[in-house]
């Protein structure tokens, strides 16, 4: 057998060496060589395949709200003429207020204006008062403008369709309006948000009259159906975020659903608080975090 250089055995390996003089290890190192080889190719191979899956899936998340995937974006110059249709003031906060056909928009504007019946600027309410139109209310005390637009209406428009055709990409921020249960616009109207990185503030609005029909058809106390009202609206949120998360959607909303009524933003605004107050001080410190108003 031939000698071993000196060098080999200090500056290199010395399993190399012998298994360059072995066939048996020889034949074991290439195996191993070809099985790391093998492994790569596979591990490319799956990583290709779950980058395909998750384009794919994205792709019909996007059709599923009305974006259209090969052209997704809102360019700058879309939202620069939007912004000068809504006239937008650059000096304030300017906030969407969005939801369903009759989930009490104008209500919540009134009140948070500390506005009555008859008040200049007062929002029109009531069942024949239905927004067709965006309205602009500036609100100095608040530093920001409201914009009351129109109800999200009916599930042949697509989410996209009405957050693009209302505009609401020129908009700080997004406050999402409803009475009872997210219907499935609003779940998709948050979705679109989401989608576009546009904070969203979820109200439940006329609260008090839903538990004030607890307290007449189950005989109870305000404080057993303020309790269980509040829990069924947590529950509502926890069974959406539920169902999202076992779809695997690409995007899930993140919200609280703030729970309040007309007579308690009133009361906060005016600084009447009352002990019938559900999540109105949460809802106004949401506000203020989010930068909605200074």
């Amino acid at each position: 057998m031939a000698a071993i250089p000196i060098g080999a055995l200090i500056g290199g390996n010395i399993l190399d060496v012998i298994g360059d003089r072995d066939p048996r290890i020889k034949a074991e190192r290439e195996r191993e060589l070809r099985q790391q080889a093998e492994r790569r190719v596979e591990e490319e191979r799956q990583r290709a395949e779950k980058e395909r899956q998750d384009r794919e899936a994205l792709e019909q998340y996007m059709r599923d709200l009305g974006i259209d995937p090969a052209d997704p974006d809102i360019s700058d110059s879309d939202i620069e003429d939007a912004r000068r249709d809504i006239n937008y003031d650059a000096a304030v906060a300017n906030i969407a207020v969005a939801g369903s056909v009759n989930a009490g928009k104008s209500l919540l504007l009134n009140a948070i204006r500390n506005l009555s019946y008859g008040d200049p600027d007062w929002a029109p309410t009531g069942g024949s008062a239905v927004t067709r139109q965006r309205h602009r209310y500036p609100d100095p005390a608040h530093n920001c403008v409201w914009y009351d637009l129109p109800g999200a209406g009916t599930q042949r428009v697509t989410a996209f369709s009405y957050y693009y055709s209302q505009k609401l990409f020129a908009y700080d921020k997004i406050v999402l309006v409803h009475e009872t249960t997210l219907t499935e616009s609003d779940i998709r109207l948050l979705r679109i948000c989401e989608h576009f990185k546009q904070p969203c503030i979820v109200v439940r609005t006329k609260s008090d009259i839903h538990i004030y029909n607890y307290t007449k058809e189950r005989e109870w106390t305000w404080v057993q159906a303020k309790e269980t009202f509040l829990s069924e609206a947590r529950q509502d949120v926890a069974r959406f975020r539920g169902q999202v998360e076992a779809s695997q959607a690409k995007f899930v909303p993140d919200f609280d659903d703030f729970v309040v009524s007309t007579s308690g933003i009133r009361g906060f605004v005016r600084k009447e608080r009352s002990p019938k107050e559900l999540d109105e001080a949460r809802f106004f410190e949401e506000l203020e975090r989010k930068k909605l108003m200074s």
